[in-house]
Order: structure tokens, then sequence, then C-alpha cells
């Protein structure tokens, strides 16, 4: 979704807030005219005159203050809006990523996404938008006045203004590159001081508090040395703006001043085009900077929510005859793990990898379970090359489950079923098929039990076994197992073996242990060695 869209689908919103932006233009004209007012006292003849002159000073003091409770009460709701949205589409974008594209960044790196970077976009955009809109709000209307007053001044302040803009887009490329590059570097950051917080017990083991140090510290500078020229580069453009309107200010004082006393213009006029020069051209060069500044809030918006569309991934998984492997290769970098395999595997197939560490029994599941796609060969599934299978709707039939599976600070049947809807039985049944009826039994809240995140009050076998009787929960069509028993005792891993074997499914397991049993009941057993051994 685009932020044209967005503000599309919240148009209505949108229109409330822009009234409201709109009041602020008026409540500082009013100010302006309320001191102009005042000064007009002066010249009036009666008594009479100063009233109505007092009443109008009033008015268009004590106005302002309701209409800009007004004011915020009309935006704050788009405001609202728009940052649940934007988080959302932020999560939606970190969702979409492939389980290998995911790994190319640090945890941190998206973290810097949702916090750090939604941040910056909701300080530029809501206050890019307000100023952007009092700005333009007050310069036409002040034109308009000042027209009446001195078509010249209002000529001459058109004339201005666009010098301040051209001024503005000359620095608009290198402002917006700028703050690209702070990003980046803020995210830089973020992930060295993550790494050290989380590597706190370590370095302080080891004493190597001086050699984390030094590489903290060149991140700061470069942080900070860029956020310098960034800053640099607003202050040359201010200043120059600054000058340029400081200058005709001072003209259009002596101007006006001299048309006052060629009673050309009257006390009243003269004042407010004193204070209108000042709001107008001021408020200008505000309203150009803030030009610069939205447009970079676009660029955070694209960059924390346009998701990367795959043009390959045309088909909908279906599974009815034969997931062919033909020739697989995959390499880390120049490291190569699996050369020229070639196998098939049909459906309801219980299919066993094994080989020692490093083989690369896990990267070949990671392969077939759609994680990893920079693998040379093919993949295909019924008639269609595995790549160009819709993720969302491989996924949908099949289930993975990893040596460690993340367990969320919620309830053990929450963590089971998810999202899903609860059937009693069945979660009962699953619990006793992985062995953890009995023990959930015994807890004061059964299948309400809280478990800390990722699971730090239950053992490790428990963690795994949860993990498994989620994914036998969901029921995919085909199941792809990393390790099932590596925590677990040989009796459990039994009944967890029998448990998998007995369904209905296409199984696809990685095992290192139990393997004479394992062999005798699993349909096909696909043997890895490391590249360069030989039998």
């Amino acid at each position: 979704m685009t932020l044209t869209q967005l503000l599309q689908k919240n148009k209505k919103q949108l229109t409330f807030y822009l009234i409201g932006a709109f009041m602020t233009t008026i409540n500082g004209l009013f100010f302006t005219f309320a001191l102009s007012n005042a000064f007009g006292i002066i010249e009036e003849p009666d008594a009479n005159g100063i009233i109505r002159r007092i009443i109008f000073v009033l008015l268009f003091a004590f106005t302002p203050i309701f209409s800009q409770m007004l004011s915020r009460f009309l935006r704050i709701g788009f405001m609202r809006d728009i940052l649940i949205q934007v988080r959302t589409l932020a999560y939606e974008k970190i969702m979409s990523h492939t389980y290998e594209s995911y790994k190319k960044n640090p945890k941190e790196h998206y973290m810097s996404m949702l916090v750090s970077d939604i941040n910056l976009f909701e300080k530029d955009f809501f206050l890019s938008l307000l100023n952007i809109i009092y700005s333009f709000g007050s310069f036409t209307l002040g034109v308009i006045i000042l027209t009446f007053i001195s078509p010249i001044i209002a000529i001459a302040t058109l004339i201005v203004s666009a010098l301040l803009f051209t001024v503005t887009k000359l620095f608009e490329p290198i402002a917006r590159k700028t703050k690209k590059l702070t990003q980046e570097a803020n995210a830089d950051y973020n992930i060295q001081l993550t790494n050290i917080l989380n590597g706190m017990e370590v370095i302080k083991l080891y004493h190597v508090e001086e050699n984390f140090k030094r590489p903290f510290e060149s991140i700061v500078v470069v942080l900070e040395n860029i956020k310098k020229r960034a800053f640099r580069i607003d202050e040359i453009q201010s200043n120059l703006n600054h000058w340029i309107a400081g200058t005709f200010q001072m003209i259009v004082y002596i101007y006006a001043t001299y048309l006052y006393i060629q009673d050309a213009v009257t006390l009243t006029s003269l004042i407010l085009v004193f204070n209108l020069i000042g709001q107008l051209v001021w408020s200008m060069i505000s309203g150009f900077n803030f030009i610069n500044r939205f447009k970079t809030s676009i660029d955070i918006f694209n960059r924390i929510t346009q998701q990367q569309a795959n043009p390959q991934a045309v088909h909908r998984m279906t599974f009815k005859e034969a997931l062919r492997v033909c020739n697989l290769s995959f390499a880390y970098d120049t490291h190569k793990i699996i050369d020229n395999l070639s196998f098939n595997i049909k459906p309801k197939d219980k299919v066993l990898i094994t080989g020692p560490s490093g083989a690369g029994k896990t990267t070949l599941l990671n392969c077939l379970a759609q994680n990893l796609s920079s693998y040379q060969g093919e993949i295909v599934v019924d008639e269609h090359e595995l790549r160009t299978i819709q993720p969302d709707s491989f996924l949908k039939s099949c289930g993975y489950v990893r040596q460690n599976h993340f367990l969320f600070n919620d309830s053990i049947v929450n963590n089971v079923i998810l999202n899903s809807p609860l059937d009693k039985g069945k979660f009962e049944q699953i619990m006793k098929d992985v062995d953890l009826y009995d023990w959930m039994m015994t807890l004061d809240a059964k299948e309400n039990h809280i478990l800390e995140q990722d699971g730090l009050n239950i053992s490790g076998g428990q963690r795994q076994r949860l993990s498994i009787a989620r994914e036998l929960y969901h029921d995919r069509e085909v199941l792809f197992v990393d390790e099932p028993s590596a925590s677990l005792d040989d009796q459990t891993a039994q009944h967890i073996y029998d448990t998998l074997l007995s369904l209905d499914k296409t199984l696809i397991c990685v095992s290192h242990r139990h393997l004479d049993y394992l062999s005798k009941h699993f349909d096909t057993h696909i043997e890895l060695k490391p590249l360069g051994v030989t039998s």
C-alpha cells in the first residue's frame, strides 16, 4: 500500500485533519488582526469607535483559544489511525519475508524499523503536514489581505517566496540523502548496542570490555558525523533563507512606513503589514523546509512498509503426484554443502534424512520447506518448481517442527492452537500423543498455565514436545521435522516417532539418533555424507 492509498483509505479522517490544520492558519491571522486593531484605537475619533475596536480586539484575541482546542480534536483521530496502520504495514512487511531473506539482517534491524523508523516517520510526517498547511494557508490568506493594502508588496512577497522555494529545491536531494544515511547509521548503532548487551556476561567474564569499546565508539562516531553533516546542511539552507527573508522584510518595513507617512495607508494597515510580512515570509521558509521533511517521511514510509513482490511465485500449492528433487546443489557462499542430489517423494511417504554433523541434513530440509531458494537444480512439486509456488499457499499445506521452536508468554493451550479455534478433545489427544498430558494435569491451571517467553519455566524436552504438538494441532498435509528426539529420552522419543509415523500425511524427518529403529519404519532413507568424504 502506498502512502497515497493509505490517505485515500482514511479520507474522512483526513478531511477532519485538514480542517483542523487550516484552523491553525486562521488562528494566526486572528492574533494579527487583534494586534493591528489594538493600535487602531489611537485613530478612533469617538467613544463608539473605541468600543467597537476593543470588541474586535477581544474577539480576535480569545477566539483562537477555543478554535485551537477544536483543531486538536479534529486532528488527533487521523494521527491515531494512520500510526496504527503504519505499524501494522511495517509488521506485515517483516512477516512477508521468506526465511532466507529474513535471515539476511539481524533482528535488531527489524526492531529499528518497528521503533526508531516509525517514530521518525511520526515526527516528520505529522509535523511537516501540519506546518505545510499552516504555512501555505497563512501565505495565501496573507497575500490576499496585502493585495488590498498594497498590490506592490503582495507581488514582491510572491517573488521572494519563489526565490525561497528555489533555494529549498536545490538542497532537497542532499537533505533526503543525509536523512537516509542517518536511518542506516541508527540501525547499525542499534545492532552493535544489542550485540554488546546480549554478550555482557561473556564480555565481563573474559575482561574484553576494551575490545568491544573500540568498535562501539566507531559506530557512534559515524552516527554523530552523519548527524553533524545533516545539521550543517540544514544550517546553510536556513541561514541563506533567513538572509533573503530578513533583507526583504526590512525593505518592506521601510516601504510601508513611507506609504504611511504619505497617508497612503492607515496605522491599522501599517501594523497589519508589519505583522503579516514577518509572519508570511518566515512561515514560508518553515513551509519550504517542511516540504523536504515531508518527502523524507514518504521515503521512510516506503522503506518500512513496501513489500518486495516475488514475480516468480504465481502457483498454488498442490501435492497430488510427486515431489521431485533433480540435481540439487547448495552452497553457503563458496562452501558447498549439497552436490547433485536427486530423489522422489510421493504423497503420504515417510522419508528419513540422516548423516553426520555438517552433511547438510537441515540445509536439505530447508530447501524442501521453501526456506532456502538459492539452490541449484530443481525441486518440483507436481508440475511446479518450488520457487514458483506462493509462500502463503505453501505454508497452508506444510508444517515445520524446528529444533528450536519459539514459545510465547501465554498459556499452554494458546501456544499450541495459536489463532485456531479450540477443539478441546483434539487438543487433549495431541497432548497425550506428545507425552505432555499427565504433566499438564498436575499444574494448578492445567492447560491455562502461563509459560514464560520462549518457555523458560519448562524443560527443553517439554519445549520441543510443545512445538511438535503445535504442528500436529494445525494438521498440515506435509510435515517437515528436524531432530524431534534431540532433547528427549529414548522411551519418549520412540513414542513421538510412533505418533509421527502414524499420521496420514507426508513426513520428511531429519534425525541422527535411533537409526536402527527408524530405518525399519520409514519408506525412504536418504543418507547424506559431508562432501569430500567417501565410504
